[in-house]
């Protein structure tokens, strides 16, 4: 199967993921978590800042180099650290997965709205690394039912995708 490549994204790296020749639950799941991953990594159009600098970068000068130098080791490393992050825009392709990918979120919807739910805020927790635990217990769901529910629906998904011939990506 050759990979279509657009010169503006990224090449595939077939070394990275291995995809299998048809759909299955577990990589209905991991494009699921990177949907999420991608929506996260998109810009707000509206609403606040979020919390934390909201003054200009600005260059930093002899003496504040002076007073960084008297900093723990620690101190300096996280501030290091929150001057080196930079925000990585999802590309065309990802963001297309992604929509591809929230699209059957919607068609399991409409066949049962709890598989749904339970698919839904799976993959958001761990698209944001949250404890899956966690989320059961404030919603006072059983652990055992939770992923029983999950792996039903992406079992449900991958049959539909496998059904209707999708492409697998």
């Amino acid at each position: 199967m050759d990979a279509k490549i657009n010169a503006l994204e990224a090449p595939y790296d077939g070394a990275r993921e291995e995809i299998p020749a048809r759909w299955e639950a577990e990589h209905v799941g991991r494009r699921l978590v990177e949907a999420f991953a991608t929506l996260d990594r998109l810009p707000r159009l509206k609403g606040p800042r979020e919390p934390g600098g909201h003054w200009p970068q600005h260059a930093i000068e002899w003496v504040d180099r002076l007073a960084q130098a008297e900093l723990s080791d620690a101190e300096r490393r996280s501030r290091e650290a929150a001057q080196n992050f930079t925000n990585l825009r999802p590309s065309s392709a990802e963001i297309a997965a992604m929509e591809t990918a929230l699209d059957w979120l919607r068609e399991l919807r409409r066949v049962d709205s709890g598989m749904a739910l339970v698919t839904s805020l799976w993959a958001l927790y761990a698209a944001r690394h949250r404890s899956v635990r966690k989320l059961c217990a404030k919603r006072g769901w059983a652990p055992y039912t939770f992923y029983r529910k999950r792996a039903k629906a992406l079992c449900f998904l991958a049959d539909a995708l496998n059904a209707r011939n999708v492409a697998v990506f």
